[in-house]
């Protein structure tokens, strides 16, 4: 998972984004879009890593995204969007952007998106159950997103907006080896 809550710029471009969706009447084809995005983004670590490193010139961003905005058979707004984002030296917040996007579509249909990481794939079921605690804790209807992490040993990590709920053997021990500082 990226940062706590999704960077201002992020926000503005994916509140952009959906405005001009709305405007089309094509929220929810541009929400398919950008998961295909992101798909792409969390299985290719190589296309990750191209399109965040500063060093390489946007033209040729612009260049691979535009290929795989063929391939992917996105909308000419998605395409045009990545293009803009591309030049202004924003791609590299892709991954916020997308997030902030499902947030706002999320919102507008009275639910809320749940990233979920954890150590190993979750199965259906689990899935679900997530899905009712968080139901019965929050009051409303969630879209979970999975996300596998191996360094989190075990336990759940799960981020709603800027809450984030975290009950992995990871930061378990992490707040053990600083009680332990503290009384050393």
């Amino acid at each position: 998972m990226s940062k706590m809550s999704h960077s201002a710029s992020a926000s503005r471009y994916a509140n952009a984004l959906f405005q001009l969706a709305k405007e089309a009447k094509v929220l929810d084809s541009i929400s398919v879009d950008l998961d295909k995005i992101m798909e792409l983004l969390l299985e290719h670590n190589e296309f990750a890593s191209f399109i965040k490193n500063p060093s390489i010139k946007n033209f040729n961003k612009i260049s691979l995204l535009d290929i795989i905005s063929d391939k992917l058979e996105l909308s000419k707004l998605t395409k045009d969007f990545l293009g803009v984002v591309t030049k202004k030296g924003r791609i590299s917040n892709l991954e916020d952007i997308i997030k902030s996007y499902r947030d706002l579509l999320a919102d507008f249909n009275g639910i809320k998106n749940a990233y979920v990481a954890s150590a190993k794939a979750l199965s259906e079921i689990q899935v679900k159950s997530i899905k009712q605690k968080l139901k019965e804790k929050f009051n409303s209807e969630f879209i979970i997103h999975t996300q596998t992490d191996e360094s989190l040993i075990a336990g759940l990590k799960v981020q709603i907006g800027s809450q984030m709920i975290d009950s992995t053997i990871k930061s378990k021990l992490n707040a053990l080896k600083a009680k332990m500082k503290e009384v050393a």
